[in-house]
């Protein structure tokens, strides 16, 4: 594992990174459903690079696990620090928590027990990609935070890429457009947001389907 620490600093500043410049945005009055985008890429980032840097599926559980220790710690007690994606920027939601948490859960079930690392990276990279661009597509056409089509067409069709690293790449079909459909009809309230229906729903499925098919 130590011999692997250099990449988990490599992931750990994409992330930082990604947190960085989503505050830097937010303190220039960009709207915050607009720089938490860049919260989610740095996040997307750094847990896809995680099957191919790392041999086994301890430091990536070790990574997430920490991240959402950093952003609990913040949101309880100092709320600014990550405001560009939630904290004081968004203190109806726990969305910038949930990202990382559910990391813990699909990297220690599909990489750890089920032995799919790709099957526990593509759910969250269709959270941090595929809701990055739904959310950018659609500022750019409605010019507000709202789930249109178009910003739904652009998530699936970035979906559909990261897809490739599923195989049979139909599973990886299947999640892209569960993932699709979660983002569309989640409702963001305080316990409840995308960041946990998108990855766990498009994991669930095609966890079930690589059982089963």
């Amino acid at each position: 594992m130590l011999a692997e620490a250099p990449f988990a600093l490599l992931i750990t500043g994409a992330a930082l990174l990604g947190l960085y410049l989503a505050n830097l945005f937010y303190d220039y009055a960009i709207p915050q459903y607009l720089s938490r985008k860049l919260g989610h890429l740095g996040g997307c980032v750094g847990f896809l690079l995680c099957p191919l840097l790392f041999h086994s599926f301890w430091w990536p559980l070790i990574l997430a696990t920490a991240f959402t220790i950093l952003l609990l710690y913040a949101r309880w007690f100092r709320p600014k620090t990550f405001r560009g994606v939630g904290g004081s920027g968004r203190p109806h939601a726990l969305a910038e928590i949930h990202f990382p948490a559910t990391g813990i859960v699909l990297i220690g079930i599909c990489w750890g027990l089920l032995g799919e690392p790709w099957l526990a990276v593509v759910p969250l990279t269709f959270m941090g990609g595929g809701d990055a661009i739904t959310g950018l597509i659609r500022s750019k056409v409605y010019g507000r935070e709202v789930k249109g089509n178009w910003g739904s067409l652009g998530m699936l069709v970035t979906c559909l890429i990261l897809a490739y690293f599923i195989q049979p790449y139909w599973i990886g079909v299947l999640g892209a457009v569960t993932a699709v459909i979660a983002e569309k009809y989640t409702k963001t309230r305080h316990f409840i947001d995308d960041n946990l229906s998108i990855p766990l729903s498009s994991a669930l499925v095609m966890a079930l389907l690589h059982i089963f098919c």
